[in-house]
C-alpha cells in the first residue's frame, strides 16, 4: 500500500512538473530587499516570533540512497544553509505565520564506497515552506520546506536531482530560526533522483530516508568558504 500511494504521488506531482521540476515555484518568494543577514552572534528568542531577516546558519545531515544492483549506503554531510525569512505576521507565538526560502545551500559528505559527495541547492527550483505557529503557548511551532537539490557525485560520474520535492520538516520549533535544533526530517517514501545528464531515463538512486539539523549562526568567513565548496553545475 505504501508503495502504491507513493508511485501514485509522483505521478500527480509529474503532472505540473517538466523533466528538470523547473516549470513553476514551490511556494511564494520572499522579498529580500530589506531583509539584513543574520551571522555568528545574532540572538533568538525561544517562543516568541523573529523579526524578518536571511540567517546564515550550519547545517548537518544523514541520507541513505538506496542504489540498484550496490545497496544502501548511509552517508553523514555537514556545511551551511542561508534561509530568507519574511516577516512574521503576527508577534503572538500562536497566531504568526513565516515564509521562508532556501537561498543557498552547501555540504559535504564522504562514503569509503562512493568517496565525496556534494549537495548543493538547485538554482532553478524556488525551494520554499512556512513556519506555522503553535497550538498553545510553550508549545512548539512547525515548519515545512519543499527542497530542490543537486547530489555530485564524482567518483560514480554522477550528478543527481529531485524532480519532486525533498519534504524538509520540523515538527519542535521552539525558536525561529530553529538554531541548534537537530530534529528536523524529511517526509519521502524512495524518493526517485535522475541522472542530470539524462534527465528522459528513469531514476538511478532513490533517497530513502534524511534527517537534518539546524545549527546556531555562522561568521561571513564561514560562509564564503561553504560557498566556494563543490562542483559549479549550474
Amino acid at each position: 500500500m505504501a508503495y502504491k500511494l507513493g508511485s501514485e504521488l509522483r505521478e500527480f506531482l509529474r503532472g505540473f512538473l517538466d523533466d528538470k521540476g523547473q516549470d513553476t515555484d514551490w511556494g511564494p518568494r520572499v522579498d529580500l530587499s530589506n531583509l539584513k543577514d543574520n551571522f555568528k552572534g545574532t540572538k533568538v528568542r525561544q517562543y516568541t516570533p523573529t523579526p524578518g531577516g536571511i540567517d546564515n546558519l550550519a547545517l548537518h545531515s544523514t541520507d541513505i540512497f538506496d542504489i540498484p544492483g550496490r545497496g544502501e549506503f548511509k552517508v553523514d554531510f555537514a556545511g551551511y544553509f542561508r534561509v530568507a525569512r519574511s516577516q512574521p505576521t503576527t508577534n503572538d507565538w500562536t497566531t504568526f505565520e513565516v515564509f521562508v526560502n532556501i537561498i543557498d545551500l552547501k555540504l559535504k559528505g564522504k562514503h569509503k564506497d562512493l568517496g565525496e559527495i556534494f549537495v548543493s541547492l538547485n538554482s532553478q527550483i524556488l525551494s520554499t515552506g512556512q513556519i506555522f505557529p503553535a497550538a498553545g503557548p510553550g508549545q512548539p511551532a512547525k515548519c515545512r520546506i519543499a527542497t530542490g537539490v543537486i547530489f555530485d557525485i564524482p567518483q560514480l560520474e554522477l550528478t543527481l536531482f529531485n524532480k519532486e520535492p525533498i519534504l524538509l520538516m520540523n515538527e519542535h520549533v521552539t525558536s525561529v530560526p530553529p538554531v541548534d535544533d537537530p530534529n528536523g526530517h524529511a517526509l519521502l517514501f524512495r524518493l526517485p533522483l535522475f541522472d542530470y545528464k539524462n534527465q528522459r531515463e528513469k531514476a538511478v538512486v532513490h533517497l530513502t530516508s534524511l534527517k537534518y539539523g539546524a545549527d546556531n549562526y555562522i561568521t561571513e568567513n564561514q560562509v564564503k568558504s561553504f560557498q566556494a565548496m563543490g562542483i559549479k553545475h549550474n
